[in-house]
């Protein structure tokens, strides 16, 4: 059998297979590619962290080697955090070639030599490291390891009593101190021909010139200077270990395996990215050939398909289009002998266009009835939905006249598909009736600039007069324009309908549209308004009920506030009466009363505060006692017209600012009892304690502030005063 005579779903099913087979087959090998792609990115990351780690070590090292082993924390057990930061970062590194290297990939791409060659030099480094900071800690620093025990040594040498020997001691400190700053060994020859001089010195001397040297004298400062001298040699033999400079010693040692180990992580470093480089471009090429074998699959299934599926079936599709659109003769064109689906299909669609033909025209008639129906059905539910909608707004929009109008005029034009519309209603509270204009929907305001019509005036009042209403399709270019972001055009047809009563007609409606309306929606809207015309009539007989209740409310009101003032007009009159006779016959005793009281409080008040000031509103002394020139030796000219914090040390307007919000000051007009500091002429200063009152003169605001010295004999004093007041 042919390819071409296969059945049309084995001819997809073996087309999707081979290109399911082409795409597996090419996934397989470029996700292979990608995995080893993915592995080298990891041992790259890895190696470059590695060498982010080493670097970090370094710096590390370098800070312990320029100030890190001085620190106290170093030289009293040799670690310190700088150390522990090395070892941490140095076995990181190490732990992660040591793991590398045993991975089947690292062997696999014969990277197995650089990851062992650079632990064994990351290892070495970190000995020679070790090395160094032992002999840094052997060496030690200031009061700790050999140069804080040769400070015991320089202390008995400076013990000695004579000039020369201070000399001599001064010449070999100096000599240390040349070599521990220039690392010359040179310094060590002069250091030991002073020392040897040193020791002739103490042995020629004799006790005539140095009373002092005495045989026992002699042999301890000859030992001291030996002791010095040994230790010196230590120090040196230390400092040679630990290398003079960067070339020689533990420094050439550890320079040395760092300067061993950077190449060799960048060579490493190198090689995987170059590996990494060429497999991407290996992967990206074996993309490319695929995606191409691909395409050229897609493009060759696609025209076979095409010319053994689509186009017949794109042939069957214009025969029908034909038959669809009546050609008679559509059909004829058919090819039978195809063995698949396609043959056995236009065999039977030739079958079947015979008995189409004979169809088409009764389901055509019978379509254009059911149309017909349709289309009434539409306009009937339109109108029974719309006028379900305004009973709902009639029967929730009755509280206010004028915003039924504007929801009623509003949700007519939206319902309508109208542009404009206006709600007129009748005002008959004068005596010359008149339509309101209550409400407008996009009317240009123009055209309604007074918003009454009186009766027989223009349109309106034609509708109104009649009763009748109008409905025009040649709108005259003047009579109205409707506004649009466009522009603006003259409508296409007007609209104006009667609202009626019973009685008479309560307001007219206007409606302007583009378009048309329709005989089904003037027949909605002449039922719309049949409808409105009761709902205003109610609308305005609540609104005139309300009215009328509101008044009477207000002069209920009012007759009971007049009935309740001239009550209490009543009672103020005799409770004033009343209150008149009290006062007279108490008056004599309270006016005695109080001048007995202020007598005594100033009597109290002035044996209880000793000092007093008196301040204006611009801070200001106007006034002081004899207190202030006795005690604090101050006069009037000192104090008159400065400011208190001259006697004070503490700001006396912050205070009373702040008293001014305080109720119980406001209450009392005494402040509580505080203390502060006072000073005299002579800038004596004294505890003391005060209150602050408030005292009004003539219109004037005055603070007055009493004071005492704070001390116990004052106490009794003031004691003493209020028992003998008392």
């Amino acid at each position: 059998m042919k390819i071409r005579d296969l059945a049309i779903r084995k001819k997809f099913i073996l087309s999707f297979s081979l290109l399911l087979f082409m795409m597996l087959v090419g996934g397989l090998v470029v996700g292979y590619l990608w995995s080893q792609v993915d592995k080298y990115q990891q041992i790259k990351s890895d190696v470059a962290e590695s060498m982010m780690r080493f670097d970090n070590a370094q710096k590390i090292e370098q800070d312990f080697l320029i100030f890190g082993w001085k620190k106290i924390d170093f030289l009293e057990d040799g670690q310190s955090n700088l150390t522990q930061q090395f070892l941490t970062e140095i076995d990181e590194v190490a732990k992660s070639l040591e793991d590398k290297t045993t991975t089947e990939f690292v062997e696999n791409k014969d990277l197995s030599s650089e990851f062992s060659s650079i632990l064994i030099s990351i290892t070495s480094y970190k000995k020679s490291f070790e090395e160094l900071r032992k002999l840094l800690f052997v060496r030690g620093f200031k009061d700790h390891g050999l140069e804080g025990e040769m400070r015991s040594y320089v202390h008995d040498l400076q013990k000695c009593e004579s000039a020369e020997e201070k000399v001599f001691a001064f010449s070999l400190r100096r000599h240390e101190k040349d070599f521990a700053l220039r690392k010359d060994m040179s310094y060590t020859d002069k250091l030991h021909n002073t020392a040897d001089e040193f020791i002739e010195f103490i042995k020629n001397a004799n006790v005539q010139q140095f009373p002092h040297m005495t045989e026992v004298y002699k042999t301890k400062t000859i030992e001291a200077i030996k002791a010095y001298k040994n230790h010196f040699d230590k120090i040196v033999q230390t400092e040679i270990a630990i290398g003079l400079n960067e070339k020689a010693g533990q420094f050439l040692q550890l320079n040395r395996s760092k300067k061993e180990t950077e190449p060799k992580i960048s060579l490493l470093y190198q090689k995987i990215n170059e590996q990494n480089n060429a497999l991407r471009q290996t992967a990206s090429l074996v993309i490319g050939i695929t995606l191409l074998l691909l395409l050229i699959t897609v493009f060759a299934l696609v025209y076979y398909l095409r010319k053994t599926v689509s186009k017949p079936i794109i042939k069957l599709d214009d025969i029908v289009k034909k038959v669809l659109a009546g050609d008679s003769s559509a059909g004829k064109e058919l090819n039978y002998n195809g063995k698949d689906e396609i043959g056995s299909l236009n065999k039977n669609f030739s079958l079947m266009l015979e008995n189409l033909r004979e169809n088409l025209k009764l389901i055509k008639d019978k379509n254009e009835s059911l149309e017909q129906k349709a289309k009434q059905d539409k306009v009937r539910n339109w109108t029974i939905e719309g006028l379900s909608h305004f009973s709902d707004l009639m029967k929730g929009n009755n509280a206010d006249l004028s915003e039924f109008a504007d929801s009623i005029i509003r949700e007519t034009v939206k319902y309508v598909n109208a542009n404009q519309g206006a709600f007129f209603i009748l005002n008959d509270e004068k005596e010359q009736a008149y339509m309101e204009l209550k409400a407008c929907y996009a009317f240009n305001k123009k055209k309604y600039i007074h918003k009454k019509v009186e009766m027989g005036e223009g349109l309106i009042g034609q509708t109104w007069l009649e009763g009748e209403y109008i409905y025009m399709t040649e709108v005259p270019n003047s009579y109205i324009n409707i506004t649009s972001g466009l522009g603006d055009a003259p409508p296409k047809s007007i609209m104006i309908l009667p609202l009626k009563t019973d009685n008479q007609i309560v307001g007219v409606i206007e409606l302007a549209s583009f378009q048309v309306f329709e005989k089904h929606e003037q027949e909605f809207l002449l039922e719309l308004v049949n409808r409105l015309g009761s709902v205003i009539e109610s609308i305005k007989m609540q609104e005139q009920t309300q009215k009328l209740l509101e008044q009477s409310q207000e002069m209920t009101e009012q007759m009971r506030a007049q009935e309740e003032e001239m009550r209490q007009n009543m009672e103020e009159l005799q409770a004033t009466q009343e209150e008149m006779s009290r006062n007279q016959k108490s008056l004599n005793e309270t006016i005695n009363f109080k001048d007995m009281q202020l007598n005594m409080m100033n009597s109290l008040l002035g044996k209880v505060y000793e000092g007093m000031l008196f301040i204006n509103n611009d801070y200001q002394i106007v006034a002081s006692n004899d207190y202030l020139m006795d005690e604090l030796q101050y006069n009037q000219n000192d104090l008159l017209g400065n400011h208190p914090e001259l006697v004070f040390k503490i700001s006396l307007k912050k205070k009373i600012e702040e008293l001014q919000n305080d109720p119980n000051f406001i209450l009392t007009g005494v402040s509580e009892r505080q203390e502060t500091k006072i000073m005299d002429k002579f800038s004596n200063i004294f505890d003391a304690r005060f209150v602050i009152t408030k005292i009004e003169h003539k219109g004037e605001i005055f603070h007055a502030v009493l004071f005492n010295k704070k001390d116990a004999e004052f106490g009794k004093r003031v004691l003493k005063h209020l028992f003998q007041a008392k």
